[in-house]
Protein backbone atom coordinates (compact mmCIF):
# COMPACT_ATOMS: atom_id res chain seq x y z
CA UNK A 1 0.00 0.00 0.00
CA UNK A 2 3.45 2.46 1.15
CA UNK A 3 4.40 1.26 -2.09
CA UNK A 4 1.61 1.91 -4.39
CA UNK A 5 1.41 5.28 -2.95
CA UNK A 6 4.49 6.58 -3.21
CA UNK A 7 4.58 5.68 -6.96
CA UNK A 8 1.32 7.60 -7.44
CA UNK A 9 2.79 10.44 -5.80
CA UNK A 10 5.93 10.30 -7.90
CA UNK A 11 3.97 9.89 -10.93
CA UNK A 12 2.17 13.01 -10.18
CA UNK A 13 4.85 15.22 -9.08
CA UNK A 14 7.65 14.27 -12.15
CA UNK A 15 5.11 13.41 -15.16
CA UNK A 16 3.88 17.22 -15.48
CA UNK A 17 7.30 18.85 -15.84
CA UNK A 18 8.76 16.26 -17.90
CA UNK A 19 5.80 17.42 -20.34
CA UNK A 20 6.42 20.85 -19.57
CA UNK A 21 10.31 20.68 -20.38
CA UNK A 22 10.04 18.44 -23.64
CA UNK A 23 7.49 21.14 -24.95
CA UNK A 24 8.19 24.22 -23.63
CA UNK A 25 9.12 26.24 -26.76
CA UNK A 26 6.11 25.42 -28.71
CA UNK A 27 3.33 26.12 -25.54
CA UNK A 28 5.32 29.20 -25.56
CA UNK A 29 4.02 29.91 -29.23
CA UNK A 30 0.53 29.86 -28.00
CA UNK A 31 0.74 31.54 -24.58
CA UNK A 32 0.80 28.54 -22.73
CA UNK A 33 3.71 29.09 -19.93
CA UNK A 34 4.47 26.56 -17.22
CA UNK A 35 2.21 27.62 -14.16
CA UNK A 36 -0.27 27.41 -16.73
CA UNK A 37 -0.01 23.95 -17.82
CA UNK A 38 1.39 22.87 -14.14
CA UNK A 39 -2.62 23.77 -12.91
CA UNK A 40 -4.28 22.54 -15.95
CA UNK A 41 -2.58 18.87 -15.43
CA UNK A 42 -2.76 19.73 -11.33
CA UNK A 43 -6.57 19.97 -11.99
CA UNK A 44 -6.23 16.68 -13.90
CA UNK A 45 -4.57 14.71 -11.48
CA UNK A 46 -6.42 16.20 -8.22
CA UNK A 47 -9.80 14.75 -10.06
CA UNK A 48 -8.59 11.38 -9.45
CA UNK A 49 -7.43 11.79 -6.13
CA UNK A 50 -9.10 14.62 -4.19
CA UNK A 51 -9.56 13.05 -1.24
CA UNK A 52 -6.25 11.84 -0.65
CA UNK A 53 -4.75 15.24 -1.62
CA UNK A 54 -7.15 17.50 0.55
CA UNK A 55 -6.20 15.02 3.47
CA UNK A 56 -2.78 15.80 2.53
CA UNK A 57 -2.74 19.65 2.06
CA UNK A 58 -4.39 19.45 5.68
CA UNK A 59 -1.72 17.56 7.07
CA UNK A 60 1.89 18.68 9.44
CA UNK A 61 3.70 17.61 6.70
CA UNK A 62 2.62 20.04 4.00
CA UNK A 63 2.68 22.55 6.40
CA UNK A 64 6.10 22.07 6.73
CA UNK A 65 6.99 21.58 3.01
CA UNK A 66 5.31 24.94 2.56
CA UNK A 67 7.52 26.70 4.94
CA UNK A 68 10.99 25.58 3.48
CA UNK A 69 9.67 25.80 -0.29
CA UNK A 70 8.75 29.25 0.75
CA UNK A 71 12.10 29.83 2.81
CA UNK A 72 14.06 28.56 -0.52
CA UNK A 73 11.68 30.99 -2.81
CA UNK A 74 12.49 34.00 -0.25
CA UNK A 75 16.01 33.50 -0.39
CA UNK A 76 16.33 33.03 -4.02
CA UNK A 77 13.67 36.42 -4.45
CA UNK A 78 16.32 38.51 -2.36
CA UNK A 79 19.27 37.67 -3.69
CA UNK A 80 17.35 38.36 -7.04
CA UNK A 81 16.77 42.01 -6.26
CA UNK A 82 18.99 44.25 -8.28
CA UNK A 83 21.48 46.82 -6.95
CA UNK A 84 22.66 47.88 -3.64
CA UNK A 85 20.30 48.69 -0.52
CA UNK A 86 20.61 52.67 -1.44
CA UNK A 87 19.49 51.94 -4.73
CA UNK A 88 16.52 49.87 -3.90
CA UNK A 89 15.08 53.15 -1.25
CA UNK A 90 14.48 55.83 -4.21
CA UNK A 91 11.16 57.09 -4.07
CA UNK A 92 8.96 54.93 -6.09
CA UNK A 93 9.81 51.65 -4.98
CA UNK A 94 9.41 52.65 -1.39
CA UNK A 95 6.06 54.58 -2.00
CA UNK A 96 5.16 50.78 -3.54
CA UNK A 97 6.38 49.34 -0.81
CA UNK A 98 5.86 51.81 2.68
CA UNK A 99 2.56 53.20 0.81
CA UNK A 100 0.94 51.02 -1.78
CA UNK A 101 1.33 48.02 0.09
CA UNK A 102 -0.34 49.18 3.72
CA UNK A 103 -2.65 50.92 1.66
CA UNK A 104 -3.89 47.96 0.05
CA UNK A 105 -4.27 45.63 3.81
CA UNK A 106 -6.46 48.42 4.70
CA UNK A 107 -8.41 48.74 1.53
CA UNK A 108 -8.56 44.74 1.52
CA UNK A 109 -8.88 44.42 5.09
CA UNK A 110 -11.71 46.62 5.64
CA UNK A 111 -13.94 45.37 2.91
CA UNK A 112 -13.15 41.89 3.80
CA UNK A 113 -14.80 43.10 7.62
CA UNK A 114 -17.03 44.92 6.33
CA UNK A 115 -19.22 42.66 4.23
CA UNK A 116 -21.33 39.75 6.10
CA UNK A 117 -18.92 36.83 4.36
CA UNK A 118 -18.98 34.92 7.97
CA UNK A 119 -15.37 35.24 8.28
CA UNK A 120 -12.98 35.58 11.31
CA UNK A 121 -10.52 38.78 11.37
CA UNK A 122 -8.03 36.06 11.65
CA UNK A 123 -9.05 34.62 8.49
CA UNK A 124 -9.53 37.73 6.52
CA UNK A 125 -6.68 38.64 7.36
CA UNK A 126 -4.94 35.71 6.13
CA UNK A 127 -6.83 36.50 2.60
CA UNK A 128 -5.74 39.67 2.86
CA UNK A 129 -1.78 38.79 3.27
CA UNK A 130 -2.80 35.59 0.41
CA UNK A 131 -3.63 39.03 -1.90
CA UNK A 132 -1.50 40.96 -1.45
CA UNK A 133 2.15 40.08 -2.75
CA UNK A 134 3.18 40.62 -5.93
CA UNK A 135 4.70 37.24 -8.37
CA UNK A 136 5.82 37.69 -11.53
CA UNK A 137 7.03 34.21 -11.82
CA UNK A 138 3.65 33.72 -13.66
CA UNK A 139 4.29 36.35 -16.09
CA UNK A 140 7.89 36.34 -16.51
CA UNK A 141 7.70 38.25 -19.90
CA UNK A 142 5.95 41.21 -18.20
CA UNK A 143 8.65 42.52 -16.61
CA UNK A 144 11.48 40.82 -19.44
CA UNK A 145 9.46 43.01 -22.10
CA UNK A 146 11.53 45.84 -23.84
CA UNK A 147 9.23 47.99 -24.55
CA UNK A 148 8.65 48.76 -21.31
CA UNK A 149 11.41 51.41 -19.41
CA UNK A 150 14.03 49.90 -17.75
CA UNK A 151 12.85 52.01 -14.34
CA UNK A 152 9.38 50.27 -14.37
CA UNK A 153 11.13 46.83 -14.76
CA UNK A 154 13.32 47.79 -12.50
CA UNK A 155 10.79 49.37 -9.55
CA UNK A 156 8.63 46.42 -10.41
CA UNK A 157 11.81 43.44 -9.90
CA UNK A 158 12.47 45.79 -6.65
CA UNK A 159 8.99 45.66 -5.23
CA UNK A 160 8.24 41.85 -6.16
CA UNK A 161 11.59 40.89 -4.16
CA UNK A 162 10.81 42.60 -0.73
CA UNK A 163 6.73 42.55 -0.54
CA UNK A 164 6.36 38.77 0.49
CA UNK A 165 8.76 38.65 2.73
CA UNK A 166 7.79 42.08 4.22
CA UNK A 167 3.74 40.10 4.43
CA UNK A 168 5.16 37.15 5.97
CA UNK A 169 4.95 38.57 9.26
CA UNK A 170 1.48 39.75 9.13
CA UNK A 171 0.60 35.87 7.84
CA UNK A 172 1.57 34.81 11.39
CA UNK A 173 -0.25 37.12 13.20
CA UNK A 174 -3.38 35.94 11.36
CA UNK A 175 -2.37 32.40 12.32
CA UNK A 176 -1.63 33.57 16.01
CA UNK A 177 -4.71 35.57 15.76
CA UNK A 178 -6.50 32.65 15.28
CA UNK A 179 -5.46 30.63 18.38
CA UNK A 180 -6.80 33.52 20.86
CA UNK A 181 -10.12 33.95 22.36
CA UNK A 182 -11.41 36.89 24.19
CA UNK A 183 -11.81 40.23 23.47
CA UNK A 184 -11.11 41.45 19.87
CA UNK A 185 -8.70 44.16 20.71
CA UNK A 186 -6.77 41.89 23.45
CA UNK A 187 -6.50 39.39 20.65
CA UNK A 188 -5.18 41.18 17.99
CA UNK A 189 -2.81 42.56 20.65
CA UNK A 190 -1.66 38.95 21.68
CA UNK A 191 -1.52 37.88 17.96
CA UNK A 192 1.07 40.71 17.23
CA UNK A 193 3.19 40.29 20.82
CA UNK A 194 3.12 36.65 19.53
CA UNK A 195 4.29 37.67 16.01
CA UNK A 196 7.04 40.56 16.58
CA UNK A 197 9.46 38.44 18.17
CA UNK A 198 9.45 35.75 16.07
CA UNK A 199 9.69 38.67 13.63
CA UNK A 200 13.13 40.09 15.23
CA UNK A 201 14.89 36.61 15.87
CA UNK A 202 14.52 35.78 12.36
CA UNK A 203 15.91 39.71 11.17
CA UNK A 204 18.79 39.10 13.57
CA UNK A 205 19.18 35.17 12.66
CA UNK A 206 18.92 36.26 8.65
CA UNK A 207 21.40 39.66 8.90
CA UNK A 208 24.08 37.47 11.36
CA UNK A 209 24.19 34.43 8.89
CA UNK A 210 23.41 35.83 5.54
CA UNK A 211 26.68 38.18 6.67
CA UNK A 212 28.81 35.67 7.97
CA UNK A 213 28.31 33.15 5.23
CA UNK A 214 28.86 35.77 2.45
CA UNK A 215 32.20 36.79 3.82
CA UNK A 216 33.23 32.99 4.33
CA UNK A 217 32.41 32.33 0.30
CA UNK A 218 33.81 35.45 -0.44
CA UNK A 219 37.70 34.75 1.44
CA UNK A 220 37.33 31.05 0.48
CA UNK A 221 37.10 31.70 -3.05
CA UNK A 222 40.22 34.33 -2.78
CA UNK A 223 42.43 31.35 -0.47
CA UNK A 224 40.91 28.57 -3.57
CA UNK A 225 39.57 26.95 -0.41
CA UNK A 226 35.74 26.62 -2.76
CA UNK A 227 35.36 26.71 -6.80
CA UNK A 228 31.77 27.41 -8.58
CA UNK A 229 30.35 24.27 -7.99
CA UNK A 230 30.68 23.61 -4.47
CA UNK A 231 29.60 27.14 -4.01
CA UNK A 232 26.24 26.51 -5.77
CA UNK A 233 25.93 23.54 -3.14
CA UNK A 234 26.89 25.90 -0.24
CA UNK A 235 24.11 28.87 -1.84
CA UNK A 236 21.43 25.98 -2.31
CA UNK A 237 21.94 24.77 1.35
CA UNK A 238 22.28 28.17 3.05
CA UNK A 239 18.11 28.88 3.05
CA UNK A 240 17.56 25.87 4.82
CA UNK A 241 20.20 26.14 6.99
CA UNK A 242 18.63 29.67 8.04
CA UNK A 243 15.28 28.26 8.35
CA UNK A 244 16.40 25.55 10.88
CA UNK A 245 18.24 27.75 13.15
CA UNK A 246 15.72 30.53 13.05
CA UNK A 247 12.94 27.90 13.69
CA UNK A 248 15.24 26.31 16.60
CA UNK A 249 15.81 29.97 17.86
CA UNK A 250 11.81 30.26 18.11
CA UNK A 251 11.86 32.85 15.12
CA UNK A 252 10.31 33.14 12.02
CA UNK A 253 11.53 30.97 9.70
CA UNK A 254 11.14 32.33 6.28
CA UNK A 255 11.38 36.20 6.57
CA UNK A 256 15.14 34.69 8.38
CA UNK A 257 15.72 32.98 4.51
CA UNK A 258 14.69 36.60 2.69
CA UNK A 259 16.93 38.67 5.11
CA UNK A 260 19.73 36.23 4.76
CA UNK A 261 19.47 35.91 1.37
CA UNK A 262 19.56 40.26 1.01
CA UNK A 263 22.67 40.26 3.34
CA UNK A 264 24.40 37.10 1.90
CA UNK A 265 24.25 39.04 -1.72
CA UNK A 266 25.74 41.95 -0.49
CA UNK A 267 28.77 40.37 1.66
CA UNK A 268 29.62 37.89 -1.33
CA UNK A 269 29.13 40.79 -4.03
CA UNK A 270 31.68 43.26 -1.88
CA UNK A 271 34.69 41.89 -4.22
CA UNK A 272 36.02 45.19 -5.19
CA UNK A 273 34.35 45.31 -8.57
CA UNK A 274 31.01 46.64 -8.19
CA UNK A 275 29.48 45.69 -4.78
CA UNK A 276 25.76 46.97 -6.49
CA UNK A 277 25.97 43.51 -9.05
CA UNK A 278 24.45 40.43 -7.84
CA UNK A 279 26.53 37.65 -8.58
CA UNK A 280 25.93 35.00 -10.81
CA UNK A 281 27.32 31.81 -11.72
CA UNK A 282 27.41 30.82 -8.11
CA UNK A 283 23.32 31.50 -7.81
CA UNK A 284 22.62 29.02 -10.48
CA UNK A 285 21.89 26.05 -8.95
CA UNK A 286 19.20 27.64 -6.39
CA UNK A 287 17.88 29.85 -9.18
CA UNK A 288 17.22 26.43 -10.99
CA UNK A 289 15.97 24.36 -8.15
CA UNK A 290 13.87 27.10 -7.18
CA UNK A 291 12.41 26.59 -10.63
CA UNK A 292 11.68 23.29 -10.51
CA UNK A 293 9.92 24.25 -6.99
CA UNK A 294 8.03 26.94 -8.36
CA UNK A 295 6.45 24.22 -11.34
CA UNK A 296 5.75 21.54 -8.48
CA UNK A 297 3.69 24.46 -6.42
CA UNK A 298 1.48 25.26 -9.28
CA UNK A 299 1.24 21.82 -9.71
CA UNK A 300 -0.15 21.26 -5.91
CA UNK A 301 -2.22 24.69 -6.96
CA UNK A 302 -4.18 22.63 -9.66
CA UNK A 303 -4.33 19.83 -7.66
CA UNK A 304 -6.09 21.88 -4.57
CA UNK A 305 -8.59 23.77 -6.63
CA UNK A 306 -10.20 20.81 -7.73
CA UNK A 307 -10.22 19.35 -3.72
CA UNK A 308 -11.77 22.36 -3.30
CA UNK A 309 -14.56 22.04 -6.25
CA UNK A 310 -15.42 18.19 -4.98
CA UNK A 311 -15.64 18.98 -1.62
CA UNK A 312 -18.34 21.41 -1.74
CA UNK A 313 -17.04 24.53 -0.14
CA UNK A 314 -18.93 28.00 -0.04
CA UNK A 315 -16.87 30.03 -2.45
CA UNK A 316 -18.82 33.43 -2.50
CA UNK A 317 -17.17 35.03 0.33
CA UNK A 318 -13.57 34.20 -1.22
CA UNK A 319 -14.99 35.01 -4.75
CA UNK A 320 -16.56 38.47 -3.78
CA UNK A 321 -12.91 39.69 -1.56
CA UNK A 322 -11.31 38.04 -5.00
CA UNK A 323 -12.35 40.48 -7.13
CA UNK A 324 -11.75 43.63 -5.30
CA UNK A 325 -8.18 42.38 -5.43
CA UNK A 326 -8.01 41.62 -8.44
CA UNK A 327 -9.48 45.53 -9.18
CA UNK A 328 -9.33 47.88 -7.13
CA UNK A 329 -7.25 46.43 -3.87
CA UNK A 330 -3.87 46.53 -6.06
CA UNK A 331 -5.20 49.56 -9.02
CA UNK A 332 -6.60 52.41 -6.48
CA UNK A 333 -3.74 51.94 -3.83
CA UNK A 334 -0.50 52.02 -6.19
CA UNK A 335 -2.50 55.49 -8.19
CA UNK A 336 -2.44 57.19 -4.47
CA UNK A 337 1.09 56.03 -3.97
CA UNK A 338 2.19 57.87 -6.64
CA UNK A 339 0.89 60.72 -6.45
CA UNK A 340 3.40 63.21 -6.98
CA UNK A 341 5.93 60.79 -7.56
CA UNK A 342 8.89 61.24 -10.80
CA UNK A 343 6.99 58.80 -12.51
CA UNK A 344 4.77 59.30 -15.63
CA UNK A 345 1.21 58.62 -15.68
CA UNK A 346 1.81 55.53 -18.20
CA UNK A 347 4.13 54.07 -16.11
CA UNK A 348 1.64 54.73 -12.63
CA UNK A 349 -0.91 52.90 -14.55
CA UNK A 350 1.22 50.34 -15.92
CA UNK A 351 2.27 49.35 -12.18
CA UNK A 352 -1.28 49.91 -10.72
CA UNK A 353 -2.71 47.54 -13.55
CA UNK A 354 0.07 44.88 -13.53
CA UNK A 355 -0.45 42.86 -10.66
CA UNK A 356 0.21 39.82 -10.92
CA UNK A 357 -0.11 36.53 -7.89
CA UNK A 358 2.18 33.70 -7.67
CA UNK A 359 4.25 31.65 -5.54
CA UNK A 360 4.39 33.41 -2.26
CA UNK A 361 0.07 33.58 -2.55
CA UNK A 362 0.01 29.73 -3.00
CA UNK A 363 2.14 29.05 -0.27
CA UNK A 364 0.18 31.24 1.83
CA UNK A 365 -2.73 30.13 1.30
CA UNK A 366 -1.53 26.23 1.97
CA UNK A 367 -0.15 27.55 5.18
CA UNK A 368 -3.41 29.66 5.93
CA UNK A 369 -5.40 26.40 5.05
CA UNK A 370 -3.33 23.98 7.35
CA UNK A 371 -3.52 26.38 10.09
CA UNK A 372 -6.77 27.97 10.62
CA UNK A 373 -9.92 26.39 11.50
CA UNK A 374 -11.58 24.31 8.96
CA UNK A 375 -14.16 27.38 7.52
CA UNK A 376 -11.56 29.80 7.87
CA UNK A 377 -8.88 27.15 6.55
CA UNK A 378 -10.97 26.76 3.38
CA UNK A 379 -12.28 30.01 2.26
CA UNK A 380 -8.47 31.60 2.69
CA UNK A 381 -7.59 28.20 0.05
CA UNK A 382 -10.11 29.24 -2.36
CA UNK A 383 -9.69 32.91 -1.93
CA UNK A 384 -5.73 32.19 -2.88
CA UNK A 385 -7.41 29.77 -5.44
CA UNK A 386 -9.39 32.09 -7.25
CA UNK A 387 -7.28 35.37 -6.67
CA UNK A 388 -4.04 33.47 -8.31
CA UNK A 389 -6.03 31.35 -11.35
CA UNK A 390 -8.18 34.83 -12.27
CA UNK A 391 -4.33 37.01 -11.76
CA UNK A 392 -2.73 34.36 -14.26
CA UNK A 393 -6.00 34.59 -16.97
CA UNK A 394 -6.02 38.01 -16.59
CA UNK A 395 -2.50 39.24 -16.38
CA UNK A 396 -1.30 36.39 -18.88
CA UNK A 397 -4.49 37.31 -21.75
CA UNK A 398 -4.17 41.09 -21.12
CA UNK A 399 -0.90 42.16 -20.28
CA UNK A 400 0.41 42.18 -24.20
CA UNK A 401 -2.36 44.49 -24.97
CA UNK A 402 -1.65 46.89 -22.06
CA UNK A 403 1.68 47.10 -23.21
CA UNK A 404 0.93 47.66 -26.47
CA UNK A 405 -1.91 50.77 -25.35
CA UNK A 406 0.60 52.10 -22.73
CA UNK A 407 4.04 51.63 -24.85
CA UNK A 408 3.32 50.83 -28.60
CA UNK A 409 3.09 47.80 -30.14
CA UNK A 410 6.30 45.34 -31.38
CA UNK A 411 8.20 46.12 -34.15
CA UNK A 412 6.95 43.50 -36.98
CA UNK A 413 11.15 43.01 -37.26
CA UNK A 414 11.17 41.95 -33.90
CA UNK A 415 8.17 39.95 -33.87
CA UNK A 416 10.62 36.89 -33.81
CA UNK A 417 12.79 37.47 -31.24
CA UNK A 418 10.90 38.15 -28.57
CA UNK A 419 12.46 37.16 -25.07
CA UNK A 420 11.68 33.10 -24.16
CA UNK A 421 9.68 33.65 -20.99
CA UNK A 422 8.66 30.13 -20.61
CA UNK A 423 11.32 29.52 -18.22
CA UNK A 424 9.64 28.39 -14.44
CA UNK A 425 11.50 31.44 -12.24
CA UNK A 426 10.23 32.24 -9.15
CA UNK A 427 9.38 35.65 -7.97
Amino acid sequence: MIMSTMITVLLITTGPPLIWAACARRLQRFSVNGPLLMVVLGGIAGWFVADESAAFFDSKLALYLAEVILALLLFVDATDVPGSLRSHATSVPLRLLAVALPLSLILIMAIGLSLPLGLSAAGVLAITCVAVPVDFSPQLSIIKDTRIPPSVRRWLGIESGYNDGLISPLLLAALALASTTGDPGDQALAAFLTAAPAGGIAVIVGALIGTVAGWAFRTAARAQWCDIGSTRIGVLALPLFTFAVAVTAHGNGFVAAFVCGVAFRIALSARGNNPADKPGAEFSLADDVAGVVNLQLWLAFGIAGISLVVSNVNWWPALVLAVCVVTVGRILPVLIALIASPAPWRDRIFMAVMGPHGAASIVFGLIAYNALPNEDGEAVLAAACIIVLSSLVLHGLGASRVISLLYGRIPNHYRDHKVDSSKPLHG
